[in-house]
């Protein structure tokens, strides 16, 4: 439970940093992933691997387990421009750390039935980057809220 609310801060923190305008979207992505791989993934020695595999493995995305970017179903077709758009974090954690709870038993998928898989999302939207600014206002010399 330690490492869930730990990954939960690294999640928030990762959309704190996707928030933070900057001069493309690009870089606000880039920004995002660097807090995750920072928090949860081990250094420049192992880049991309989980820091504790034994307790918890990243699934799916790149780095393992992030997905940075707007909710599934969301269009910015239907709202206008609206920034609501953060970072998801999935993992498989093992339930139980001590090796006579069943650890090598598996489902019949060939998971292990020790185990399961939980999400960490924090959608707390995104400043639009420079270049979106400049692309809106068409040249136009008034401020139209980037």
């Amino acid at each position: 439970m330690g490492w869930g609310n730990y990954v939960h801060y690294a999640t928030f923190m990762s959309a704190r940093a996707y928030l933070s305008a900057g001069p493309s979207k690009a870089d606000q992505k880039e920004r995002a992933t660097e807090v995750i791989v920072r928090t949860l993934k081990r250094g420049p020695a192992a880049p991309g691997t989980d820091r504790l595999p034994a307790l918890a493995k990243g699934q799916g995305g790149a780095p393992a387990g992030l997905e940075v970017d707007e909710p599934e179903n969301f269009s910015h077709d239907t709202r206008d421009y609206s920034w609501l758009e953060g970072v998801r974090y999935t993992f498989r954690s093992r339930l139980l750390l001590v090796p006579f709870a069943g650890s090598s038993a598996n489902d019949a998928k060939g998971r292990s039935v020790n185990s399961v898989t939980l999400t960490s999302e924090s959608w707390l939207g995104r400043e639009p980057a420079e270049d979106e600014c400049l692309s809106r206002m068409n040249g136009r010399f008034f401020d139209n809220g980037c």
